[in-house]
């Protein structure tokens, strides 16, 4: 990619053209995404949410480590589902839609006068939605679109060009809520004042910066008010924060390899020409570096990543005019072209079978409005969001409890530890006892943190055995074992809560 002049600012203006494109390639996602599968952690979210709106207590009655505001941000989609009586997740498809024409049109609208917008315009939504398809409606999904404004607004600061009050307010309100979704985000509006503060040699108070502040600081404010139990679940936190897993998974991620290629092109390119370019690689890499503070390498922590990785790219493409590339160019446009194909390692990595596949087969007979609870590791959402059946534990999963386990085995027991463990076993047999399942669905083989089954766990508290007497295994189904009710569940407890 050779240093080229291109044409004026004032010509640099996106062309419809771009628009109309991405907008058919919005609509084209919107229709894939309308009768796909739901996202696991996208069905608990709606399921927490529909609690929410019930009144049901997040942090107290349902476990949760993460912070409120996804879980808030459900509680509208619920409503608004209820009274339209349509489904929860096509209203959630629509919603994700809608932000990403929002912030389409503000990356359009700030690319004047700067890039031509002619490949960052389509390119929007291939990045920001065909490139996750398979993980829709994750928060850092959210994140990154919501980002993309603001960074391209900073580039514009940074060029020395203008922007309207409006806009500029809007950007940051959008990515306040994008950076709010994870404290390990506030890394990137940080990292993207740093270029601003050098340039400038005092630091300004711009509207988008106070804007962002405000409401982060009203969201934190929020928290405190509205979500303080959020702080006694933090014992927990503190726990799933430091079960990393090994550094050798985390680097096996595609956005990694993604940064290394595009930082080895960059040292042969030499600076970048696009200022859009030079602030999605900063953000890039800051999202990077919160990929690794979370230390547990899924990939869809990678999501905004790799996202502001290909958003640098496509916008440094629009600035390169093709001339005779020296070898060193040459190398690295081809580097370059290897990191972009990484999302795409990605995507392919995640449409294979279905991770729910054993327990689909194991709760084919069921029914909306039956009962099944999961005494396993192995993967169950989306499955009662989209079947509607009833989920009767105050958490998604038990990685609370795996992770608890985990850190007393790994040398960290203590009597505060042991007694999360109790009291996490009680919370379980509680929520059995309350909503006693049809179908119980339990490990076939030894859950790597307890070194057993969970049935086989849970089965040294008097309480389970007692409830256990009402039910009789059934076949296995894969990684699941199944035990169905046979018998009544006596002494229901009488402070149990409702599940809607």
């Amino acid at each position: 990619m050779n240093d080229a002049q291109g044409p004026p600012p004032s010509e640099r203006v996106p062309p419809d053209w771009s628009l109309a494109a991405a907008l058919l390639l919005m609509a084209a996602a919107g229709a894939l995404l309308w009768n796909a599968e739901l996202v696991g952690d996208v069905a608990w979210q709606l399921w927490v949410g529909r609690q929410l709106a019930h009144g049901v207590a997040l942090y107290a009655d349902i476990v949760e480590t993460k912070p409120p505001l996804w879980f808030w941000m459900a509680i509208p989609v619920i409503d608004l589902a209820r009274s339209l009586e349509v489904s929860a997740y096509h209203v959630l498809v629509a919603s994700v839609l809608a932000l990403d024409v929002v912030a389409l049109l503000l990356v359009r609208r700030l690319c004047r006068g700067m890039q031509s917008g002619a490949w960052i315009v389509p390119g929007f939504p291939v990045i920001t939605l065909f490139a996750f398809l398979d993980l829709f409606g994750q928060c850092e999904q959210l994140t990154l679109i919501t980002v993309a404004p603001y960074l391209t607004l900073l580039a514009r600061r940074a060029a020395g060009l203008p922007a309207g009050l409006p806009v500029a307010i809007t950007c940051g309100v959008l990515a306040a809520f994008g950076i709010a979704m994870k404290p390990h985000f506030l890394l990137v509006p940080i990292a993207l004042e740093i270029p601003l503060l050098v340039r400038q040699r005092r630091l300004t108070f711009r509207p988008e910066m106070i804007a962002l502040a405000t409401i982060l600081v009203g969201y934190a404010l929020s928290v405190l008010l509205f979500a303080r139990a959020y702080f006694d679940a933090m014992p927990m936190l503190m726990i799933y924060q430091g079960m990393h897993n090994p550094l050798s998974y985390q680097l096996s991620n595609p956005a990694v390899a993604m940064a290394v290629l595009l930082l080895l092109g960059l040292l042969l390119h030499g600076r970048l020409q696009s200022s859009v370019a030079r602030a999605a690689l900063i953000a890039g890499l800051a999202f990077l570096a919160a990929y690794f503070l979370q230390g547990k390498g899924w990939r869809y922590h990678a999501i905004p990543t790799m996202g502001c990785f290909a958003f640098a790219v496509t916008a440094e493409a629009e600035r390169f005019r093709r001339r005779a590339v020296p070898l060193a160019g040459r190398a690295a446009l081809m580097l370059v072209g290897l990191a972009m194909i990484c999302p795409v390692v990605s995507l392919a990595g995640g449409m294979r079978i279905p991770d729910d596949a054993d327990a689909l087969r194991a709760t084919s007979d069921l029914l909306p409005g039956d009962v099944v609870a999961v005494l396993s590791g192995g993967d169950y959402w989306p499955i009662p969001e989209e079947r509607r059946l009833v989920w009767p534990s105050r958490s998604v999963t038990y990685q609370d409890l795996f992770y608890t386990v985990g850190a007393a085995r790994a040398g960290q027991s203590n009597p505060a530890i042991a007694m999360l463990i109790g009291d996490i076993r009680r919370s379980i047999v509680h929520d059995l006892a309350c909503n006693p399942p049809r179908r119980i669905l339990g490990d076939r083989y030894d859950n790597r943190y307890l070194k057993t089954g969970l049935v086989e766990f849970l089965s040294t508290d008097p309480d389970f055995v007692q409830l256990m007497r009402a039910y009789r295994r059934g076949p296995d189904y894969g990684e699941f074992t199944t035990y169905d009710r046979v018998g009544q569940i006596d002494d229901r407890p009488m402070n149990c809560r409702t599940i809607y």
